[in-house]
């Protein structure tokens, strides 16, 4: 079968269509891909999946000249896509979500086939939310903020399974935690859990990811009591997610689909200008499943810090690690290729 994926931009589309394009790869199914000019996919779609880009660029935030020169591109690139789709003699499209599946997805109405969107937060994105009257089936990353619809299958995030025992630290002392604010860092994170952390006046052993260029003066930021290793990038975050015994982060969906799927609680920091608060609906859903808190930026770090201290004193940390989830983010893709192969 050929399969056509549309995923660009940012980790939070690309990287979970990445690993449904491998999942069809490995069951020997023909994938190509269509992305942006400058996104990320450039740089990780393997050489075995053909990548194809398109002009389109994203609607929102934008002021009313650039939306203009944006629907100028959704039109080019609705003809770019419908060509590629009977060149390639396409026979599933997959999107998933973000500005570049708005084309493709129309495309795929317009040439009648089959179509089917990947939502990755608890909440649908603008392009997935205008072609959901045009799909087959909605996979979802997370339960919905949403009404749900008979197109709907919750199948969780596609990510990269790799082979970690997930046992807790033996030790317990002292405190592992991972600190990261996802792939680009988070200021907010980088300058005020240290001070939150050292108010705790317990010794800590800390992995921070800091984020590109954003690596400077934080290991300084940190007391003595505190073992801290800093580095701008992780190569593979699911090894200190497994090392610690509880995240801070921020409220991306694979970044939380990767720890409760490794039986990790998270402290959860959600990004306020999020689209449509995406995250904080991301963190509320891993609350209602017991397996962390949130706190939100505009509430003090006194206040975190008074939280911290009773996860640590209570071993909170430990209950959070205990819970079972009926999601497992790793089947996802291969749950996403059995129902599209039923169509």
């Amino acid at each position: 079968m050929k399969f056509l994926i549309s995923a660009a931009g940012t980790g939070g589309h690309v990287f979970p269509a990445l690993e449904f394009g491998k999942e069809c790869i490995k069951n020997n199914h023909e994938v190509i891909w269509i992305g942006a000019k400058n996104g990320i996919e450039n740089r990780v779609v393997p050489k075995d999946i053909k990548l194809l880009t398109i002009p389109m660029k994203g609607f929102r935030g934008k002021n009313f000249f650039l939306k203009i020169i944006s629907l100028c591109g959704l039109i080019i690139s609705i003809f770019k896509s419908i060509y590629h789709i009977q060149k390639n003699n396409i026979e599933y499209i997959v999107c998933f979500g973000g500005y570049i599946s708005l084309p493709v997805g129309l495309s795929a109405w317009i040439c009648r086939k089959p179509l089917f969107l990947h939502e990755q937060n608890a909440i649908m994105g603008t392009s997935n939310k205008a072609l959901m009257k045009f799909s087959k089936l909605i996979f979802l990353g997370f339960s919905i903020n949403d009404q749900v619809t008979k197109k709907m299958m919750l199948v969780g995030n596609p990510i990269n399974k790799l082979n970690k025992n997930s046992s807790m630290n033996p030790k317990q002392e002292p405190l592992r935690i991972y600190i990261t604010g996802g792939s680009q860092g988070s200021k907010f994170i980088n300058q005020n859990i240290p001070l939150a952390l050292n108010a705790l006046e317990i010794p800590l052993e800390v992995r921070h990811q800091s984020g590109n260029g954003k690596s400077s003066g934080v290991k300084e930021l940190y007391s003595n009591h505190i073992s801290v290793e800093v580095k701008e990038f992780y190569d593979l975050p699911q090894d200190s997610i497994v090392w610690s015994d509880f995240i801070i982060s921020r409220a991306g969906a694979l970044s939380l689909s990767e720890a409760i799927s490794l039986k990790r609680g998270s402290v959860m920091i959600p990004l306020p200008s999020a689209i449509d608060n995406h995250q904080l609906l991301n963190a509320i859903n891993i609350v209602d499943l017991g397996m962390g808190l949130v706190h939100e930026e505009s509430e003090s770090m006194e206040l975190l810090s008074k939280k911290l201290k009773i996860i640590i004193e209570t071993r909170e940390y430990a209950q959070w690690s205990n819970k079972e989830s009926n999601l497992d983010h790793f089947q996802a893709a291969r749950r996403m290729l059995s129902s599209i192969l039923k169509f």
